[in-house]
Order: C-alpha cells, then structure tokens, then sequence
C-alpha cells in the first residue's frame, strides 16, 4: 500500500467513524420533564431521581417548570416549547388535569408517548401514571388526625390547587375516611392556598379567629403545610390546634420535631422521579408499562423522623 492509499484509508476510517459517532449521538433519547413547580424541595427531589435514572440509561433530559404553580398558562406553554424540539417522550405533572389536555393530544398527534407523575390528566392518552395513590394517602392522613384527636374534634382542610388532581384525592381520601370512620369528627369545607405558603398562612389565621373551637388542620401539600404551620406557630397555638400535613423540607420538619406539626404524610419525590423516567424509558424501548404505578406514601411522626429508612425519603441523596 502506497501512501497516497494509506492516506485515503485513515481518511475513510476516520469518516466512517465520525459517521458512526453522528449516529450514535443521534440515537440518544431526548426525555424532557415538564414539572409542575421546581422551588419546592419535593420538585428537587423529583428532579434528582429523573436526573439520576436518565444518566443510569444514557438518555438526555431537561427539567421545567412554572415560576409557581398558579401558573396553569405558563406550564401549558413550557410543554408546547418542548414539543417543538421533537423529543422521544414527555414525562409531565399536570397541573391542571383540563387545561394541558390539548397539549397532552398534540404530543400524541406528534407521536410523543406521554408519562404523567405526580398529577394526570382527564385522558387515556398517557401510557402510565407514576405517583403515590393520593386517595390512600389521603386516607392515612385521616387515621393519623384521628389518632391525635381520639375520635373528636372540627378539622379545617388547607389544600394547594383545586384543578390538580392531587388535591382533589388528597381532600376526597380525607374526607371520606373521616366520615366512614370517624364521623364524630366534624369536617370544614377545604379552601385552596393555589400552593402559595403565604396565602395558605392567611387563610389557616381567618379559619382559626372564625373557629374558636377548631381543633386541628389538614394541609395537603409542602407550601399548604408549611403556611399552616406557620400561622399555629404565630398564633402561639403549637399543640393546641394539630396539624397534619403533606411532603417534607427543612422548615417543614423543623415544625414537625418543634412539635407545631403532630403527622405527615411524606412521599418518595425522589422515586417518583426516577421510576417515571425509566417507566418512559421502557415504553420507548418496547416493554410492556403499567397504566398505573403506586409510589407509596409513609406517615412521618416525631417517633420516626430520625429513623434511616424515613431520612432517605425526606433528604434524598444523590447517588
């Protein structure tokens, strides 16, 4: 071999090669993830489990989400700036289960499979729903409210967002379980904090002057919980009026060992995340989803708070 075929040889090598990594890089699947917030610690978390099941499957991903989770229109156009970059799927939180419908069909039009976590939408559309049974949960923050109370009491309800379908069976699994079992136990009708802590702690301060015999709070999620919380602190009433609440961060379970908070019901953020991205992982590669997959949710008391197995949940880390 002459070396003006030597030549001609690497140089064919070479862009065969560079062919092939062009390719290669062209196969890697592009996940987005469509949140419904990103400044709480439970989105964080979420965050870190799809981070972490997308590096583990070699796939590229994004993570968005409103400025806060008021914004149903901005999250609406979050998906449909996604979808213009033609990604392989899209894991999303709804969250309104009505309004990002028409997105939710135009990914399907554009032959986008969609996985929903954490909320869903009012379709069939999504080939799998990742996310704690809120109804259960809901539930079990009804028996651990009951055990507080010893089976009397008026309850108010402080919850995030009336359109989410977490709020929804989040007041529904409550609300039910008190008055199947607990029906001694008076129930207020819930009001929607729209996920903001500051408006959750007006609201749980005008539900406490207006109820002079209220005994407890139920806050459905991070922001609800961590308002209320504040105001009973405030008010100096820690102890007095219960508080049972939903997910964890610092300040959340600062409340909790302080004694302002008696329950939580904390989810696996982390899980959620990481199971809904390898669950859209696998729809994209051929295998067989479940249509729903339960992360379940645990009861975190000033007993157990400490205990290893709950520290995974509430301060995940990153692997």
């Amino acid at each position: 071999m002459n070396l003006r075929t030597l030549t001609i040889s690497v140089f064919l090598s070479a862009g065969l090669m560079t062919a092939s990594m062009t390719s290669v890089a062209k196969e890697k699947l592009y996940i987005p993830v469509v949140s419904k917030g990103f400044m709480l610690e439970f989105w964080q978390s979420v965050k870190m489990g799809s981070d972490t099941a997308a590096r583990e499957l070699n796939v590229k991903t994004s993570f968005v989400g409103p400025s806060d989770e008021t914004q149903v229109a901005q999250q609406v156009q979050l998906v449909e700036n996604v979808l213009t970059q033609k990604p392989d799927g899209l894991l999303l939180a709804a969250l309104d289960s009505n309004a990002l419908l028409p997105s939710v069909e135009r990914a399907h039009a554009q032959k986008v499979p969609v996985v929903t976590f954490d909320s869903n939408v009012n379709s069939d559309i999504p080939v799998s729903f990742v996310a704690t049974d809120n109804k259960a949960a809901g539930a079990m923050a009804a028996d651990a409210m009951e055990d507080i109370l010893g089976g009397k009491g008026k309850v108010a309800i402080v919850a995030h967002n009336a359109g989410t379908m977490t709020a929804t069976d989040r007041v529904d699994g409550f609300v039910q379980q008190m008055k199947r079992k607990y029906p001694a136990i008076k129930i207020l009708s819930p009001l929607y904090s729209e996920g903001d802590p500051q408006r959750a702690m007006n609201q749980t301060m005008d539900i406490i002057r207006a109820n002079p015999d209220l005994s407890a709070v139920y806050a459905t999620n991070e922001a609800s919980t961590l308002g209320v919380a504040s105001a009973v602190d405030s008010l100096g009433l820690a102890g007095k009026i219960k508080v049972v609440g939903f997910d964890s961060s610092d300040a959340v379970v600062n409340f909790l060992k302080a004694g302002v908070i008696q329950g939580l019901v904390v989810q696996d953020a982390f899980q959620i995340g990481y199971v809904g991205m390898k669950t859209l992982h696998n729809v994209l590669t051929g295998h067989d989803v479940k249509e729903v997959i339960d992360i379940p949710a645990v009861l975190v008391t000033s007993k157990n708070v400490n205990n290893k197995d709950i520290q995974n949940i509430i301060r995940p880390k990153q692997p």
